[in-house]
């Protein structure tokens, strides 16, 4: 699709700009995690554990396949009616005092959770039960709030599914715009998903597998140097690149092409 960075320059400002303006495409289609904390009615805390425990499923199953994160079935709705139908379970004071048995019970039975999701739930549960008074928020406090602070002071602290380079980002990402605001946002580097490496590969004419950890790091390094010298902050340029991949053979393919005739003239 793209040889010359002008021209992927160019797509990432007009992707930028219609994203934040709700046009185009993005006026069809929202990321899921925002629809579903859209419909929920929250406290401040619990909006921190939603967000939280939340992204703990977030990665690829271990079969190697994406998990569903779109429509009811997907990720993100499944958690959302996780929250409003067993709230208890993004209590850590609660999950900790019901026991893993009682949380694998309830989490097995989803389609979307895997094998390593009710242990990884339980763990961070019970590391913010007992060093962060069961509320995330602690944890940013004591960082002043800063992104990359949290970034590392997390990973000091036993939280599988929270502390990597495509759940941190998009941990704090939520965060950022869901929660609290975030100093040094733009300083994280970029998630990237099976949805994002795939628009990149697709972007690009790339030959390279999310299944090898190299390729994936060569596609997290390319877009943080690019977003460096084009001062974009990573966050902007991934929302709108992971939106088009969870759609990209339904229409999101068909989008980009269509902009980048217009942006060559064509």
């Amino acid at each position: 699709m793209i040889s010359e960075e002008a021209t992927l320059h160019a797509l990432v400002v007009r992707l930028r700009r219609e994203y934040r303006q709700r046009t185009g495409f993005f006026e069809r289609y929202a990321l899921p995690e925002y629809e579903a904390l859209g419909s929920l009615d929250l406290s401040p805390r619990e909006r921190a554990l939603f967000v939280t425990f939340s992204v703990v499923p977030f990665h690829t199953h271990p079969s190697g396949k994406p998990k569903q994160e779109t429509g009811r079935n997907g990720l993100w709705q499944v958690c959302a009616t996780l929250q409003r139908q067993h709230s208890w379970a993004f209590a850590p004071e609660t999950v900790v005092d019901r026991g893993t048995d009682r949380l694998e019970r309830l989490l097995d039975r989803l389609e979307v959770m895997d094998e390593y999701d009710a242990q990884w739930w339980y763990a961070c549960a019970e590391t913010f039960h007992e060093s962060f008074d069961g509320d995330p928020r602690v944890l940013f406090a004591r960082n002043d709030y800063v992104a990359p602070h949290v970034a590392r002071d997390s990973r000091r602290y036993a939280l599988p599914g929270i502390g990597d380079v495509v759940t941190t980002p998009t941990w704090l990402r939520l965060f950022h715009d869901q929660v609290d605001e975030l100093a040094g946002i733009r300083w994280l580097p970029m998630a990237v998903d099976y949805r994002t490496f795939q628009v990149t590969t697709a972007l690009g004419d790339l030959e390279l597998s999310f299944a090898e950890r190299e390729h994936r790091r060569l596609v997290g390094d390319f877009w943080t140097v690019f977003c460096r010298k084009h001062g974009f902050a990573p966050m902007d340029v991934e929302k709108p690149l992971r939106l088009l991949g969870l759609h990209w053979d339904r229409a999101g393919n068909a989008y980009v092409a269509d902009l980048l005739a217009e942006l060559r003239g064509g």
